[in-house]
């Protein structure tokens, strides 16, 4: 559903994730690029998007201006950070700063919680999802 047809902000909203991710996993940018993603909430300079990544699906280094977290909610996924290789499985979560984010990928089928808390005009432009984010089709 796009965000035309749903809220994306209002005093509180509340979001089946196992739905929303079985919707994204019918989406045509989930076939064809291996994942794809929808933010839930938005208020201000914050954003809440929920990334399905299939098994083997790689987002490649990019520059991440705003701090943010991955809450990796189900699968697991391997990411490069001050040279050294880490690992997150369902249930941990990752806080990092602005600064690059390098080669994070899934090794198996994974569905990730991104909150992102933009810095200057992170989200200014319509730049939508992908500007000061993680890349999300």
């Amino acid at each position: 559903m796009s965000s035309i047809n749903r809220p994306l902000t209002a005093p509180n909203l509340t979001f089946d994730l196992q739905i929303q991710l079985a919707e994204l996993r019918k989406e045509e940018a989930y076939h064809r690029s291996g994942r794809a993603g929808r933010t839930l909430a938005k208020s201000g300079r914050m954003r809440v998007t929920l990334v399905a990544m299939a098994q083997g699906n790689v987002i490649g280094t990019h520059q991440a201006d705003s701090p943010m977290t991955l809450h990796v909610l189900s699968g697991h996924i391997r990411f490069r950070a001050g040279g050294e290789v880490h690992e997150l499985q369902a249930g941990q979560l990752l806080f990092f700063g602005p600064g690059d984010a390098h080669d994070l990928s899934a090794t198996e089928e994974t569905a990730l919680l991104l909150t992102l808390s933009a810095i200057g005009d992170d989200f200014a432009g319509g730049q939508g999802e992908e500007r000061g984010g993680i890349p999300l089709g």
